[in-house]
């Protein structure tokens, strides 16, 4: 049993990725970001590049997260802004479950660290081919937000998704 929780909860966070990783073969992207001091700040925006060269086929699109035992709150609001070169931007406001109506967590977690995949959008069919660019904005009243550890984005065929 691994005492000091740095070492634990670096254990965990590559058990983690690994595994979500290896069960999302075929995405377009499936990234996090850290989150400085895991406090998200209204400023702190990751962006993430999505290439797509099939527009025909539909995609599942999700919000990654990872929280600590910090995080206050049972859900998550984000807004994810998407943007291309031919298109117009766009925003969606999202509510991200976290906990259940007892405080119970609702992610992957081991020790202090629970991670999600959170669907926000399914068959989606990207309006062309191309680049598209995605951020994600915490859209809480507390800035800095404490215990986010990570945030992302999956892109990634529906036919896959299943």
């Amino acid at each position: 049993m691994v005492k000091n929780p740095k070492i634990r909860n670096l254990i965990c966070l590559v058990a983690m990725m690994s595994c979500m990783l290896s069960c999302n073969h075929g995405a377009l992207v499936d990234e996090f970001r850290p989150v400085p001091n895991q406090a998200w700040n209204y400023a702190f925006t990751p962006e993430f590049k999505v290439e797509v060269k099939d527009n025909t086929i539909p995609y599942r699109l999700k919000v990654n997260v990872r929280l600590t035992s910090e995080y206050r709150y049972a859900n998550l609001f984000v807004l994810v802004h998407q943007r291309s070169a031919k298109h117009k931007p766009s925003s969606k406001r999202i509510e991200l479950q976290v906990a259940d109506k007892d405080g119970r967590w609702l992610g992957k977690g081991i020790g202090s660290l629970y991670s999600y995949q959170i669907a926000y959008n399914t068959n989606y069919h990207f309006p062309d081919t191309g680049t598209y660019y995605f951020k994600i904005e915490q859209n809480m009243r507390d800035s800095p937000l404490k215990g986010v550890s990570d945030v992302g984005i999956c892109v990634l065929p529906e036919s896959v998704a299943k």
